[in-house]
Parts: C-alpha cells; structure tokens; sequence
C-alpha cells in the first residue's frame, strides 16, 4: 500500500524537474542593431535605432527597426561634406534558423533583409556672389541575402541577453535630388539615381522580452 502511494510521488516530482530543464520558448526580443550608429555612411552622420524580433513560428521570425540619423562633425574617405543632415532608416528583416534542435531559436541563421533610407542634408557653398545653400533629399534602399549566428550570452540558455553577428550582400538602389543643378559639389550623392553592389554586416545586441 506504502509503494503505491509513494510512487505517484516519485512521477510527480520527476515531472516537475523535467519541467525546470525545459528551455522556454523565444517570442520577443527586443534589439539594438550597431550598424544604426554609422547614420547614413555616404554623409557627416550618426544615428542610432531600436527593433524588435517576432517568431512567427518554430524557426522563422520577423524583425523589424527604426533608427534616426542626424548631423555629426566626422572625417572619412566616403562621408560627403554637409552642414546639416535628419532622417530615417527602416529595416526589415525574414529570418530562417537552420538548426532544428536549437530551443529557443539560436545558432545558425540565413535572412533576407530590407533597409529603407531617407534623409534631408544640407550643402553650403562660397562664392564671389556670397554662401548659398544647396538642400538635398536622397532615398537609399538596400536589399541583401545573408548569413549569422545568434548566440545566449548564458550557456544554459536561460538567461536573456543574445548577441548576434551577421553579413551578406545584395544590391543597393539610391535616388538624390537638389535644388541646385549647377551646384559646384554636384555628385551623385546629390543627384541622379542609379543601382549598385551592396554588402551588409551587423552585430546586434538583444534582450528577450517574452
């Protein structure tokens, strides 16, 4: 009779440490991406953003982010001069993890990712006449395939925090205009439109939500 009551006690007490080794599931995950911090590379800029990764189902999630860029005062080889820069960049992103024994979703990843820039500059020039200006308006989309890996800063996986690194490339389109034609800085930086080649790297930070 003892054994027959002591062992609904045993079931009960196996099921719940298996219950305590189950890894929760993955469904939001709050992120801030580095690459936002850049701002618009092609101008004087930084910028910074936030997203937020939904898991559709088991292995496949939507991200999407917002960031805002504005004016800093920065050296570099590819940064057009301006005095004055505000704008938006949305990124999306389709995400595939590879590895099917992964709970919560990590490891290895493939993505197709979406980036959406539109900014507002302004360029100054001198001349005999005086300083005019030249405002600008450039939109630049970005459309890449790439590859990742996510990584639980806890070993165990039970932890939030996540850290992921990524890259690829895909093709990029920009379109500018500006007030001035003749302006004497003209490039395609403030003008004309065209496709190019474009390669995508980022590192992501992300805190789990739920």
């Amino acid at each position: 009779m003892k054994k027959l009551l002591i062992l609904p006690f045993i079931i009960f007490t196996l099921h719940a440490f298996a219950q305590q080794d189950t890894l929760p599931q993955r469904n939001l995950t709050f992120k801030l991406p580095l690459s936002h911090l850049n701002g618009d590379i092609f101008a004087e800029s930084a910028g910074f953003g936030i997203g937020v990764e939904k898991m559709l189902k088991p292995r496949l999630s939507l991200s999407q982010e917002v960031g805002y860029i504005f004016y800093v005062n920065r050296n570099s080889i590819i940064a057009n001069g301006v005095n004055d820069i505000n704008g938006l960049k949305l990124v999306t992103e389709l995400r595939k993890y590879l590895m099917k024994k992964e709970v919560p979703e990590s490891g290895f990843f493939t993505s197709l990712e979406l980036r959406n820039i539109l900014t507002g500059s302004t360029q100054t020039e001198s001349s005999e006449a005086g300083a005019f200006e030249n405002n600008i308006f450039r939109y630049r989309a970005g459309l890449t395939g790439n590859f990742g890996v996510l990584f639980y800063w806890d070993q165990h996986k039970r932890g939030r925090l996540t850290l992921e690194l990524m890259g690829g490339a895909g093709m990029g389109y920009i379109y500018a205009a500006s007030d001035k034609i003749d302006f004497a800085g003209k490039s395609d930086y403030n003008s004309g439109s065209r496709f190019f080649p474009w390669f995508n790297m980022d590192m992501k930070i992300g805190y789990i939500i739920r």
